[in-house]
């Protein structure tokens, strides 16, 4: 038969026990702290990080809005442009238009004085 040996605790061995439970004990409630602690501090990341994406998805959205009215207003500027440049190619053949106009009066002008000039010296002649 095997012998078993019970040792009966001394008050050396049970003062060691409590001070090893008491340093346990104060470990375990520093780190109860430090868990507590960070569960606060994460939680606050928390909150800053739904803050954060919440302004990205309105900065995202405020950013494809300017986008957007870019676009509108480029495509208005290329249609008063077309516009513009339109009216002066319009200009630039009325332009034409009233300079051959012009001449061909001071063509029919000169004409005139030459008749008339003709008829001045054939009624001189009369």
């Amino acid at each position: 038969m095997a012998l078993i040996l019970f040792v009966l605790p001394t008050p050396f061995l049970l003062q060691r026990l409590r001070d090893i439970s008491c340093k346990k004990s104060a470990e375990m409630t520093r780190l109860y702290s430090q868990v507590r602690w960070l569960g606060q501090h994460n939680a606050g990341l928390v909150l800053q990080s739904v803050d954060a994406n919440t302004k990205m998805t309105d900065l995202e959205a405020r950013r494809q809005a300017l986008e957007e009215e870019l676009a509108r207003t480029a495509d208005e500027r290329d249609v008063q442009r077309a516009a513009a440049e339109q009216k002066a190619q319009e200009a630039e053949a009325q332009t034409a238009e009233l300079q051959r106009t012009r001449t061909a009066f001071e063509l029919k002008e000169a004409e005139l004085q030459h008749k008339e000039a003709e008829l001045q010296f054939k009624e001189a002649q009369l």
